[in-house]
């Protein structure tokens, strides 16, 4: 742990956990699914060149920080609690209201986890993502996502 205190251990801990994460994403992936070929691309292409990817970047970010000084973050409670509680209650709540007011309830309550942004600036940014978010998937994908489900 002391080698950490003297390194920059905030982007050692984030390049290995990519690393981990994108190893095991590439490597189930490749094990799990048809990998197909370039011309032919399987399910599993995009999972294991994502996977991939993600390690390689891990990488990136970890390889340099043994060469800085810089220390270990300190834990915060706040902001970890909201955001957790912000994407449980999305994931209760997308289906049953639909993606803007989930999107709203998950800006709202991860904005509380840091008292930086305001009322106003939570509410453009909530409107911003969940315009961002039926544009994306509902319009530009096709994925049939409810915007809102009536009645509440």
């Amino acid at each position: 742990m002391n080698f950490l205190q003297r390194k920059d251990g905030r982007d050692i801990i984030a390049g290995l956990l990519m690393i981990a994460i994108g190893s095991f994403s590439a490597i189930y992936a490749t094990n799990h699914y048809p990998i197909g070929t370039v011309a032919r691309m399987g399910p599993g292409m995009f999972p294991m060149a994502a996977g991939w990817l993600l390690a390689i970047i891990g990488v990136l970010i970890a390889l340099p920080a043994f060469f800085r000084s810089g220390g270990l973050p300190h834990f915060e409670a706040r902001p970890f609690f909201f955001v957790l509680l912000a994407a449980i209650v999305f994931g209760l709540t997308v289906e049953r209201l639909g993606v803007v007011p989930a999107i709203f309830l998950l800006t709202g309550l991860s904005v509380l986890g840091d008292n930086k942004l305001g009322i106003l600036g939570t509410l453009v940014l909530a409107s911003c993502i969940s315009a961002g978010a039926v544009l994306i998937f509902l319009v530009g994908l096709g994925i049939p996502i409810y915007p809102f489900v009536w009645p509440f």
